[in-house]
């Protein structure tokens, strides 16, 4: 089986009351979900930003998917996770970056897309619905970050998804943690 995903790197400053982390964050968890499950006749292409200067934190496990989508970019987001021993925790932007570059020709020869909104912004609905257009197979969907706007301070705070009607039209499976579903709008 070929799987396209697409989604986001990030990297996180997860801070706890003890503890400071720099670690790869985004869609390097759903690769190493992936690279756990495959067969040894499945194939994983990625659809992301990567950066020279912190790609050590996603080598391990990019480097066993085909990296021929990737784009090789001068920023990539950043975030700073603030967790709390009795509270949801707190997330705030230190870098974004734009929307990915999908080749919407070269879709149909996956048997299936994984798209996660890690950044909430990781493609447009524009593109979703070309990817729909242009793509006969199964796409599973996760809201993730989605379900967060870019506040003041670049905090990422939960939302409304007013137009997600839109969005689950163009989609097969569509995945929502609790938070996230609350976030969602009648569909």
């Amino acid at each position: 089986m070929k799987i396209l995903v697409i989604g986001q790197s990030v990297v996180d400053n997860i801070k706890t009351p003890s503890l400071k982390i720099i670690q790869a964050g985004g869609i390097y968890y759903t690769i190493l979900g992936l690279n756990t499950i495959i067969q040894p006749s499945d194939e994983i292409y990625l659809i992301t930003s990567v950066e020279k200067k912190s790609y050590k934190y996603f080598k391990e496990e990019y480097d066993k998917v085909n990296k021929k989508y990737l784009i090789w970019s001068d920023l990539i987001p950043t975030v700073t996770l603030n967790i709390y021993k009795d509270k949801e925790r707190d997330e705030q932007y230190n870098s974004i970056n734009s929307s990915l570059f999908i080749k919407y020709e070269a879709l149909n020869k996956f048997d299936a897309i994984l798209l996660n909104m890690i950044t909430g912004f990781d493609i447009t609905l524009n593109q979703l619905k070309n990817v729909r257009k242009n793509f006969n197979g199964p796409i599973y969907f996760d809201v993730h970050s989605m379900a967060r706007r870019v506040g003041q301070n670049m905090k990422r705070e939960f939302r409304t998804i007013t137009d997600f009607s839109e969005w689950a039209e163009n989609v097969d499976i569509i995945q929502a943690n609790e938070n996230e579903f609350n976030c969602l709008a009648e569909v």
